[in-house]
């Protein structure tokens, strides 16, 4: 056993989609999708659902899920995570968002493998190259700005960096800047997952509404892998419709 763990905190309630990760994609629901697509990654030993809805509990117990019951205290999923690192042994913990179905086996192993290669990184995360002009400007899909040695200095839902040239829609990219989409996925190693959960929030946490900038606000670095497939978030009816039209519905 690597003690690699691999958990999905998952909540009922949602700003934009109540109980989003009990809607269906065909035969399944998004919770099952992510599960499913858990369980494919070369690098985890175990996956787990944590949530604090009887509701999901229940749910995931039905298609075979290992869930832990964790607090309503919890302020984002990575804290979630945390709590479920409280209590069992592992050396690193991946928060696995509970609302991207099609979460692809490398966006969570390859972080893991970084963090397997360099004992100093204490979190790692994957990111995809955006090819269209509508995901540049979509609000609901986060960007992310590297420095020359691949650790994040800055996510956020706006245009990230800002374009002084117009989009070529014959290349993924604005003159020599290529723009990230980052995808929902965190390896943490455990020590620093249990430290996470008592940093300060800082004002571009609450403003951009983004947990990982929990960590850079407080003097810590983020290694981000850059991977080549994508993955969709779930934020609304139409990211549902969205999947359907491209088949997995």
């Amino acid at each position: 056993m690597k003690g690699i763990i691999g958990v999905i905190p998952a909540r009922y309630d949602s700003e934009r989609l109540p109980g989003k990760v009990l809607q269906r994609i065909g035969k399944i629901t998004i919770l099952e999708s992510v599960y499913q697509h858990a369980r494919k990654a070369k690098t985890l030993d175990r996956v787990i659902i944590a949530t604090d809805s009887s509701i999901i509990e229940q749910h995931a117990k039905s298609f075979g899920a290992e869930v832990f019951i964790t607090s309503s205290d919890c302020r984002c999923g990575s804290e979630r995570v945390a709590e479920v690192a409280e209590k069992i042994p592992g050396r690193i913990f991946v928060n696995i968002q509970a609302d991207e179905p099609l979460v692809p086996d490398e966006a969570i192993d390859e972080p893991v493998k970084e963090m397997l290669k360099d004992r100093n990184i204490v979190c790692s995360t994957p990111a995809t190259r955006i090819k269209t002009e509508e995901d540049l400007y979509n609000p609901n899909i986060t960007k992310v700005v590297m420095d020359r040695n691949g650790f994040a200095l800055f996510f956020s839902a706006s245009l990230l960096p800002f374009p002084r040239v117009y989009f070529v829609k014959e290349q993924p990219f604005f003159g020599r800047v290529d723009f990230f989409k980052h995808i929902g996925v965190y390896a943490f190693r455990k020590g620093f997952l249990l430290k996470y959960k008592s940093l300060p929030l800082g004002p571009l946490e609450k403003f951009e509404q983004l947990e990982q900038l929990r960590i850079l606000e407080n003097g810590y670095k983020i290694k981000v892998v850059v991977i080549s497939k994508d993955s969709i978030s779930i934020d609304t009816i139409s990211d549902l419709r969205k999947i359907k039209v491209l088949g997995h519905g």
